[in-house]
């Protein structure tokens, strides 16, 4: 396969763009990583390609799907590096007091993480958990683990608090028709497939007790709507936006999304 694709390669004149589309629309990529006992069998080191790799992505890539998906990332190309949401006094404490973290506002905050300005004594909370390189040496190959510190940045962190309340106002302002049509629209954004049979029901009880929760409480609701710049949408009620801002949330938490 790969003398094959050596050949496609230097006949298609070197076209880069073209070779990565061929790649990544193939069989052998698009391949589930599910394993079975028979693959096991037959290919249990997957030699043969009999099913997909199955990794975490990285750092940037985590972030950056979560702009996307909430229609908030920027499209603009270079510039200056961005001070986006960080833990307060993060410079403090490496800089000997002399230096303030100033985050940034407005659209350098829903920037590519490419461009994140990156202190090398204090690197980013969010992209360090997820194993981004220190910068200090070339870095070959990242590690990846996998960690409750992970999945507190995915749940808590403002920018993915930001996000899943931004892809809610979408779908709640945008999308017409039931609790499953909207449910639906936000599984083929994050996860690029309907909701099965079986997973329906869950969401939907998920939905119900956040409703009852944040219709009880709407100082709840109103602490985790001002999470983040972005403006919510008056029209929506408080209590009903919250209610799917966390279920969104929760579709954004899930292996599937975080994991190729």
């Amino acid at each position: 396969m790969l003398d094959w694709l050596a050949v496609e390669f230097r006949e298609s004149g070197w076209d880069v763009k073209r070779f990565y589309k061929l790649l990544v629309t193939s069989a052998a990529y698009r391949q589930a990583a599910l394993i079975t006992q028979e693959k096991i069998e037959k290919d249990r080191d997957n030699s043969l390609l009999s099913r997909g790799p199955r990794f975490r992505m990285d750092a940037e890539m985590i972030r950056d799907y979560a702009l996307a998906a909430s229609s908030t990332l920027s499209p603009r190309m270079g510039g200056p590096g961005t001070m986006p949401y960080q833990p307060e006094n993060v410079w403090e404490v490496v800089g000997m007091g002399t230096e303030k973290y100033a985050q940034d506002k407005g659209e350098n905050l829903y920037r590519r993480t490419l461009y994140n300005f990156w202190k090398r004594m204090a690197p980013p909370a969010s992209m360090d958990i997820f194993n981004a390189p220190s910068r200090e040496v070339s870095c070959v190959r990242r590690d990846r683990t996998n960690t409750p510190l992970q999945a507190l940045v995915t749940m808590n962190d403002p920018q993915f608090i930001e996000a899943a309340r931004n892809l809610a106002q979408r779908t709640l302002s945008n999308v017409k028709g039931d609790d499953s049509v909207k449910l639906n629209t936000i599984a083929e954004r994050l996860l690029a497939r309907p909701l099965h049979a079986n997973e329906l029901p869950i969401l939907q009880t998920s939905l119900t007790e956040l409703r009852a929760h944040y219709g009880a409480s709407i100082a709840d609701a109103d602490a985790l709507l001002k999470v983040g710049e972005t403006t919510m949408d008056s029209k929506l009620p408080k209590s009903e936006l919250a209610a799917w801002t966390m279920v969104c949330n929760q579709f954004m938490n899930l292996d599937e999304v975080l994991n190729k």
